[in-house]
């Protein structure tokens, strides 16, 4: 890796503000000592604190399970945490945290009492946070151990009265989390344990110690109670009051079960000890009607008895939402990725763009291999929903028995193989973006009946279950049949037809739009011979003149394929002959079009003209469709007499 540290160990200086002042004094003492080329070996001897830290530190450990906690929920299940608590003298005194975690950070030299001096781990946030009586921060490459370099520290001082320095808690993850989150975390962690602190020192401020470990918990966005072994509230945060409809104040000191009309989840685990992680709970009661992501962790004595349960829930949609923002929206096409100037086309593109700012449902037609789906991504794309999921389904591809429950899910047990906590269906996933129903007229008859009352109720039943669930979801559909045929024999619903067919957009054959060919294939080659690190490919006035004639019966897609296979077998850097497959005829041209006598300096012309009308004369844009860079691109259209308008301007640019 070339990091600046590397480039530091190389006699290059950071460049000013690259990086904490304190870490780079940091380096420059570890190479004055001349170790910089190799970190210090880990020490094996376990050192004692200062007793008087030791009383104070260990007093506040107890604490710490539950800001572990607090802090697991907030960084999520997916980054390992500890918790490092060292003395002023920079002894570790304890590490609390994932087991495995707390594991690694010992073999680095992190360990329970281990030294966090620079001299013994390297440069690191505890031994500055000391150094310079100031929250720090560490992460990655700053790191001199190996041991260290892929976990990120965050540390803050422990001021007792009178601004007396005691020690330091530091938090540890992995280097992937935000650097300003841990260190937020690390401080109010430090704000609440130096409060503790004073107020063992003091014997008082314990009730401002107590709030501020409340507003922890509380400013968690998710629900969380604390349920003990006689199924009493120990504790319950806002968020769950507020998804409960309980007042968590009066809850505190009930019974659970009083508190509910319906049997908590949570009872049986007192009995089997087992807890459980993100189970998806829906409860269904005269008072309530909750969909929840439910998490339920069973805290142990020593013998192993259960003595209460940490129960973390949140709402479904909230966590589908929070789902969909990191897994972002697959569509990947757009209007500018439609190639082609002919009229037909843009009839089509211009009525896609204009139903794509709509929410009435699309209906697409067009034979197989059109390019359907890149359609309605891009409608998806241009529209309102762009920034929400676009879910696709070939209603083809799925087995029958199975395409009922991959589109409307289904709960808990309502089928041999089904999961244990039940499935969500597509149309639950695309609430709030599109659907994309792919060969519609493959859908079994009895399940149009279903969709019909989706489409009509714009609310969906998991199969098993008895409450409907809302859904938002724009649908766009597509067939390569005549609908109205299929509907003649029965085959398709005629009132779901209707509701589908609010908006019809014909996506032409490729052999409808032979002038778009040579536009086509000049882009498909380049993308295959950039993909197979072949020199960028040319096509002879031949092989082009065949291509043109040829029907394509698989449209772009054939099209495609056909340029991929030839760019893959090719010798030379120039296609120099294509022959149709089987009794193909080329249609002879038409009397106004000589393609015979075109040289390949008029046909190249022709190919920069039509890609700047496609692009509305944006030089960029179809330099990079052509594969040439731009001065060139410049260079030919002043060669050519090419004259550069942007559409409406009423001048040349």
């Amino acid at each position: 890796m070339d990091t600046p540290r590397d480039r530091f160990l190389n006699g290059e200086e950071p460049p000013p503000g690259c990086l904490d002042e304190a870490v780079l004094s940091s380096w420059r003492r570890l190479r004055d000592r001349a170790t910089e080329n190799a970190a210090p070996a880990v020490r094996t001897e376990r050192l004692s604190a200062d007793p008087r830290a030791n009383r104070l530190l260990g007093s506040i450990a107890a604490t710490g399970a539950l800001i572990l906690g607090s802090i697991r929920l907030i960084l999520g299940r997916d980054h390992p945490v500890a918790i490092v608590l060292a003395d002023a003298g920079l002894i570790i005194h304890s590490v609390a945290g994932d087991r495995p975690f707390v594991g690694q950070l010992d073999a680095a030299g992190m360990g329970e009492g281990r030294s966090a001096a620079e001299d013994a781990i390297g440069t690191n946030a505890i031994d500055l946070c000391l150094r310079e009586r100031r929250p720090m921060v560490t992460s990655g490459w700053q790191h001199v151990r190996p041991g260290l370099t892929n976990s990120a520290i965050a540390a803050a001082p422990l001021f007792g009265l009178n601004s007396a320095l005691h020690g330091a808690i530091a938090l540890v993850s992995d280097a992937s989390v935000g650097t300003d989150t841990l260190s937020g975390l690390a401080l109010l962690c430090a704000e609440s344990t130096s409060a503790q602190m004073g107020a063992l020192e003091t014997s008082g401020n314990l009730d401002r110690m107590l709030g501020e470990q409340r507003a922890i918990v509380d400013s968690i966005s998710d629900g969380l109670l604390v349920v003990d072994e006689d199924g009493r509230v120990r504790h319950m945060n806002a968020p769950a009051g507020h998804i409960l409809t309980l007042n968590p104040e009066q809850s505190v000191g009930r019974r659970f079960a009083e508190l509910l009309d319906f049997e908590p989840i949570i009872a049986p685990i007192f009995r089997s000890g087992i807890g459980y992680y993100d189970r998806e709970l829906i409860i269904d009661s005269g008072r309530r009607h909750l969909h929840l992501i439910d998490t339920a962790i069973p805290i142990k004595d020593a013998q192993g008895k259960v003595q209460s349960v940490v129960n973390t829930f949140r709402e479904f949609n909230r966590a589908k939402r929070i789902a969909q923002q990191i897994a972002g929206s697959p569509a990947r096409y757009t209007f500018d990725d439609i190639i082609g100037t002919s009229d037909c086309l843009r009839q089509a593109v211009g009525d896609a763009r204009k139903a794509a700012l709509g929410t009435a449902n699309i209906l697409l037609n067009g034979p197989s291999g059109t390019g359907k789906e890149v359609f309605a991504q891009a409608i998806h794309a241009y529209g309102d929903r762009r920034d929400a999921p676009f879910i696709a389904v070939n209603c083809a591809a799925l087995p029958r028995e199975l395409i009922e429950s991959e589109l409307f899910g289904y709960v808990a047990g309502s089928f041999t193989g089904a999961q244990k906590g039940g499935r969500p269906g597509k149309f639950e996933m695309a609430s709030g973006g599109t659907i994309f129903l792919d060969e519609i007229t493959e859908m079994p008859l009895d399940l149009q009946a279903k969709l019909l009352r989706v489409l009509q109720e714009r609310e969906v039943t998991r199969i098993g279950a008895t409450r409907p669930i809302p859904v938002d979801v724009r649908v766009i559909a597509a067939s390569n049949r005549n609908l109205k045929d299929a509907i003649a024999r029965r085959e398709f619903r005629d009132d779901l037809y209707y509701r589908l067919h609010v908006v019809s957009i014909a996506i032409p054959a490729l052999k409808e739009r032979r002038s778009d060919i040579p536009m086509l294939a000049t882009h498909f080659l380049r993308k295959y011979a950039a993909a197979a690190g072949k020199p960028v490919f040319t096509i002879s006035d031949a092989a082009l003149r065949a291509m043109t004639g040829y029907d394509w019966p698989g449209n772009v897609r054939e099209l495609e394929n056909t340029l991929e296979r030839l760019v893959v077998l090719s010798d030379g850097t120039e296609i120099q002959r294509f022959d149709p497959p089987g009794d193909a005829r080329v249609p002879p041209p038409a009397p106004t079009v000589a393609p015979a006598l075109k040289s390949l300096r008029e046909h190249e012309r022709d190919v920069i003209a039509a890609t700047l009308i496609h692009v509305d004369h944006n030089v960029t844009k179809a330099a990079e469709i052509l594969g040439i860079a731009r001065p060139t691109l410049y260079s030919k259209i002043r060669d050519y007499g090419i004259a550069l308008q942007r559409a409406g301007a009423g001048k040349p640019s």
